[in-house]
């Protein structure tokens, strides 16, 4: 069999696509979904095959409602590849993200951490958060370490909830964010992480967990959690999402 440049060039980037989205796919629960789904199809192509005409039709009738119960239960894992598709650095410069004040949240976490304060902020990148603001008590402030504190305080009653952060404002306090239930979440942990764990998945954007427990800091983006930051670390994340290059700052966590 003979290969043209056009067939060789072809299979390289199928192969580039199916690789990388292994990699993205390896540890979330979409891979055992997908064995499920070429179990499916391959069903269906040996149906069809073999002329099993009952299984074929099934098969046949199924498969609309099959695909777009895919694509919802995938929902999350197809949004992570759509966003790293879109962190490609010539096409996030026409994308800015809006600033925020990077000394203040980092001030305010380094304290919240000293005193071993639990806290859950949830800062919007891309990908608006407003739907989860409305499930909490709105604040619109302009962000300070003083009302962060404030709010996170034990006897404040909105301490137990998320903040959610969008520029330099708090837009709301006291949010329900979607728990994660991803098996990579140690059993330690406890709702506030698998809560940032959650939106992380759900959306791009960066949140910072502060355990009440041990005091640590840690960050969940893009489905993924990095324990123990310092707020060292957590100024320079900080700055790398007011510039534009969050993915890549967080991959060196």
């Amino acid at each position: 069999m003979n290969f043209t440049p056009r067939d060789l060039l072809d299979i390289f980037l199928v192969t580039l696509v199916l690789y990388y989205s292994y990699r993205l796919l390896r540890q979330s629960r979409a891979l055992p979904i997908l064995g499920g789904v070429v179990l499916f199809l391959a069903l269906s192509i040996f149906s069809h095959r073999a002329q099993l005409e009952a299984l074929g039709w099934l098969f046949d009738v199924i498969s609309p409602y099959f695909v777009i119960g895919i694509l919802v239960i995938l929902q999350p894992e197809l949004r992570r590849l759509f966003y790293h598709i879109g962190q490609a650095r010539w096409y996030r410069t026409f994308i800015p993200v809006q600033q925020v004040p990077v000394d203040e949240i980092t001030q305010a976490c380094r304290q919240l951490s000293e005193t071993k304060t639990g806290a859950l902020i949830a800062i919007a990148n891309k990908v608006g958060l407003r739907q989860y603001a409305e499930s909490g008590v709105p604040v619109s402030g302009r962000i300070s370490r003083e009302l962060l504190l404030a709010i996170f305080y034990g006897k404040n009653p909105l301490h137990d909830g998320a903040v959610i952060i969008e520029g330099q404002n708090i837009l709301a306090a006291a949010c329900y964010l979607p728990l994660s239930t991803s098996s990579t979440i140690k059993r330690s942990h406890g709702a506030r992480h698998r809560a940032g764990v959650g939106l992380s998945e759900d959306s791009d954007a960066l949140v910072i967990i502060v355990s009440e427990t041990s005091g640590k800091i840690a960050l969940a983006f893009l489905g993924e959690l990095r324990e123990n930051v310092d707020p060292a670390r957590l100024r320079k994340v900080l700055v790398a999402f007011n510039q534009n290059r969050l993915a890549e700052e967080f991959k060196t966590l």
